[in-house]
């Protein structure tokens, strides 16, 4: 398993980008019976995302199995995208939808620059 943890800027709170090669059974060890999933992650999910606030603080997760495809990416990032909105009490705005992009953006690049990086021997 590879991770790594992120600050995440203006909003707080840590992004961790998790690769889970083992059919997400270091996910599921570390997370399922403490966060109190209703099901294990399991072959149906390539990638999926939660949240994990430990007294108080914010942390937003993302896992794959393998290197996803950009548009695998790119539906995580919705889905981290409204999760920290909705914790921080801002709504979408189609109209002034600004924030909403450049963190579309932040965590893309930051998915991106993990699985670079992995790719590199980094």
């Amino acid at each position: 398993m590879k991770k790594k943890v992120v600050k995440i800027p203006i909003y707080f709170g840590d992004f961790i980008i998790i690769l889970d090669p083992e059919e997400w059974k270091n996910v599921n060890g570390i997370y399922q019976h403490r966060l109190q999933w209703d099901r294990p992650a399991d072959e149906r999910d390539d990638a999926f995302v939660f949240d994990d606030c430990q007294n108080g603080y914010s942390k937003y997760v993302v896992c794959f199995k393998d290197r996803p495809k950009n548009s695998v990416i790119t539906h995580e990032c919705v889905h981290l995208v409204n999760k920290l909105f909705k914790d921080r009490g801002q709504k979408l705005d189609i109209e002034n939808d600004e924030a909403q992009a450049y963190m579309t953006g932040w965590f893309f690049d930051q998915i991106e620059k993990f699985f670079n990086n992995i790719e590199n021997g980094k």
